[in-house]
């Protein structure tokens, strides 16, 4: 072999060995402040990929602004220009996303594989609306395929040339995030000088916001049991991050966190339901959780008697559980004197709400709310007079869940009434799931 041939194994050999990916050239960043149910999913969907996120601003109080109700967020921006400023010398991709609304459906490597493809040094996801400033989607350039505008929720880049994007002008905390990255896109010049990009077909990022019927969730067969992914039927992709901006977080993102990634299929059931589960075994009594045991009578009841016998007969220490009772029914006063009288030594407390009182239901209800929170309590456990809990163990189980709500599915039988609303309108009203069927007829659990 010649020299030129040895030249060429040599250059071949180390083309390999550089384009091989490797995990600590990548770094993840989100923006969180404190533990919320969103958060848990993103979390544990990061974990499915292996992914460990750095997380900004947790435990300190949020300083971006009203975010819910006007442009605002600019926190994020600054949270996460001090935290590139120590990679700055260093040859790394940087990948920031929300946190409380985003989802992850692919591992590290395929990410930045995608990201390669972009001949881009920054890619932003794209979304249907040009938000917080419609006027400005005239000068946006067009796009003949997939989403127009630039969403702030997710983006990717090599950290050079994000310090560039993000030291382009001075912002305050309270300013917003998704105007401030829309004027540096709108700014030809220099979104070619960074190389700053829109991910217009949904292949890394996808923001559901507006393009909810453009996300459907594929079943993949596997021998042992079926497996979901999720593809945009209109682009033809499969997004790799799936952020619920908007009100889609409630419409769609919940839905789709429902069985992706890996949350759930029909031999394991709910996956995710299990993670966090405990046993209370485990505890001593007296570090056991407090509970307010609120129970509420809003009109005359058959077998009160035996439901409030079950209540006390709960497999759970009375010293560790505190009782509110609102009874607005004349005819029970006894029936509840009795229940109060035989067992309020046994209870933490017994705080009684009578038919005299005049207090409306809904106002019991924020008392107990209120109680619960003057007692310290560690759960609220609501139950009606008409629930009668033939399990003893009920509340046990319920708190082993370790969720931070668990409520009943209520049925009629052969009908396909329930209390379950499977999915939401855009305004907030009952709307039929895919699933909803299987979900009543407890095909799906």
């Amino acid at each position: 072999m010649n020299q030129l041939q040895y030249l060429f194994v040599f250059l071949t050999l180390f083309s390999y060995i550089s384009c091989e990916f490797n995990k600590d050239d990548v770094l993840v960043f989100t923006v969180a402040t404190e533990e919320t149910d969103g958060f848990q999913r993103y979390k544990i969907s990061a974990e499915e990929y292996g992914i460990e996120p750095i997380i900004l601003g947790f435990g300190e109080e949020w300083k971006g602004g009203d975010i819910l109700n006007k442009p605002a967020g600019g926190w994020k921006i600054n949270l996460l220009k001090k935290a590139l400023k120590d990679y700055k010398d260093q040859n790394k991709i940087a990948l920031f996303t929300d946190s409380y609304d985003v989802i992850f459906l692919n591992d590290l490597e395929k990410i930045v594989e995608k990201f390669k493809t972009f001949d881009a040094k920054v890619v932003f996801g794209a979304e249907v609306f040009a938000w917080p400033d419609p006027a400005l989607a005239e000068k946006y350039p067009e796009v003949k395929e997939g989403k127009r505008f630039l969403n702030s929720g997710m983006y990717i880049g090599y950290v050079e040339q994000l310090l560039q994007l993000l030291e382009r002008e001075t912002l305050e905390d309270t300013d917003d995030d998704q105007r401030f990255f829309t004027k540096a896109y709108l700014d030809e010049e220099f979104r070619k000088d960074i190389g700053l990009k829109l991910d217009h077909k949904s292949e890394i990022f996808m923001n559901l916001n507006g393009a909810e019927n453009e996300a459907q969730i594929i079943d993949v067969q596997t021998k042992e049991a079926e497996k979901y992914k999720l593809k945009n039927v209109v682009t033809h992709t499969e997004p790799m991050i799936l952020h619920g901006n908007g009100p889609s977080k409630r419409t769609s993102l919940n839905y789709i966190g429902n069985y992706l990634p890996n949350a759930w299929n029909s031999k394991d059931g709910c996956i995710y339901c299990k993670i966090g589960q405990f046993e209370l075994s485990q505890i001593k009594e007296e570090e056991l959780p407090l509970v307010l045991l609120a129970l509420f009578i809003e009109f005359p009841t058959p077998f009160l008697e035996e439901q409030l016998l079950k209540v006390a007969s709960l497999k759970y220490p009375k010293n560790r559980i505190h009782i509110f009772v609102h009874n607005s029914v004349k005819y029970h006063i006894d029936h509840v004197s009795t229940f109060v009288d035989a067992y309020t030594p046994e209870y933490l407390s017994v705080k009684e709400a009578k038919p005299d009182d005049g207090i409306t239901e809904w106002a019991a209800r924020d008392l107990a709310l209120d109680h619960c929170v003057s007692t310290k309590c560690d759960y609220l456990f609501v139950v009606d007079s008409v629930a009668h809990l033939d399990n003893p163990h009920t509340l046990k189980l319920l708190i082993e869940q370790n969720r931070t709500v668990v409520a009943p599915i209520m049925v009629r039988h052969n009908k396909v009434w329930s209390n379950f609303w499977g999915a939401l309108t855009t305004d907030g009203f009952y709307s039929r799931s895919n699933d909803y069927m299987d979900i009543v007829h407890n095909e799906k659990r």
